[in-house]
């Protein structure tokens, strides 16, 4: 079954029912309505809202002294070219570019002495040259879900929005003390006001406070909201993109988008704990957090079952296309803790070192 297919005819899409489902378990998304209980989670909700609210990141850091030392460690790895003076080629200033040495090769008639190594020639008598890599200033452009789905959060984790603002601000914290330039802008229906780009300690600072000023508003349109980054952010560089990717029609054709116009992209896909596994719980109507409507329905072990075996297709069809189209992908729930993915399993894609 595709993604657009119906669940139980019930009339929304799989992402859409991951949002609404969600909720039934005690997450943010909805108006839930089982015929008990009502109150008593709404008490909670509010109370785990309010919590949340006063624990939010200071503006000014984000984290703690240690973790950004050990963010300092790590680096966004760019498809480089590379350079090793070779007949009829002059090392030539170009704008925004570096030379790194890299390694050796033999000498070859008609390549440029100049890059021989004469060190080794005179203790191996051997001519050698010397192979740089050419390093070309790259753009990071952070691109942030707002959409309300981003608002889920199951009880004891924080919101996917939190937890997006996490990634994204230790990715951008990254490229900036590796001398990239880093800006970008939130997204749900339109794109919303950008980060101009920028570089260095102020850059730090404008990143940490547009990050923490970004909360969730409107459905989501992937592809509406590349388009116009593209039109504002038309250099390529490495995008990011940090996404519940709760958008059936718009997520593929925004990465197809972005690829075709040579963007390097890392996808990171955030999920809650809570929408993978959403328990039977009998007669439930469900609200769509950002469409708006809403079903009753009996909720069973079957139509659970159903659901998971969409969910999977979903999950496969996003690495299928990110696959296909050489973008690095990754998934966590925000039960994850954000440390360990940072640090640790954002290293498994090629984007990371």
């Amino acid at each position: 079954m595709g993604l657009a297919s119906r669940v139980s005819g019930l009339g929304l899409t799989v992402p859409r029912v991951m949002a609404a489902l969600s909720r039934t378990i005690g997450g943010m998304h909805g108006k839930i309505s089982r015929f008990a209980r009502n109150d008593q989670r709404a008490v909670k909700h509010n109370s785990a809202l309010s919590q949340r609210q006063t624990l939010n990141p200071r503006p000014e850091t984000f984290f703690d002294t240690d973790f950004l030392r050990r963010l300092e460690r790590l680096h966004l790895i760019a498809k480089r070219l590379s350079w090793a003076g070779a007949k009829g080629e002059h090392a030539v200033s170009r704008k925004g570019f570096s030379l790194e040495f890299s390694d050796y090769r033999r000498y070859q008639r008609g390549d440029d002495l100049r890059y021989i190594d004469w060190n080794i020639y005179r203790r191996l008598d051997r001519l050698l040259l010397k192979v740089f890599t050419a390093e070309e200033e790259m753009n990071i452009y952070l691109l942030v879900d707002t959409s309300r789905s981003m608002e889920m959060a199951a009880e004891g984790n924080p919101t996917k929005l939190d937890y997006a603002k996490k990634v994204a601000a230790a990715l951008g914290y990254i490229g900036l003390k590796n001398l990239d330039r880093v800006g970008g802008a939130a997204f749900s229906s339109i794109l919303h006001k950008p980060l101009t780009l920028g570089r260095g300690r102020k850059q730090i600072l404008s990143m940490f406070n547009f990050l923490a000023k970004l909360s969730c508003t409107g459905e989501t349109n992937l592809r509406a909201s590349v388009h116009s980054f593209t039109k504002l952010f038309p250099h390529a560089g490495m995008v990011i993109i940090v996404s519940d990717l709760f958008d059936p029609s718009g997520w593929r054709a925004a990465l197809e988008e972005l690829s075709g116009k040579n963007y390097q992209v890392l996808l990171v896909h955030i999920v809650d704990e809570s929408e993978l596994k959403p328990k039977a719980w009998g007669d439930v109507a469900l609200v769509d957090v950002e469409g708006g409507g809403e079903r009753k329905f009996f909720l069973d072990a079957d139509l659970v079952r159903r659901f998971e075996s969409e969910l999977a297709n979903y999950f496969h069809d996003i690495e299928a296309i990110c696959a296909s189209r050489k973008i690095d992908y990754l998934r966590t729930t925000t039960q994850v803790p954000f440390d360990e993915f940072v640090l640790h399993t954002l290293r498994r894609v090629s984007s990371v070192a």
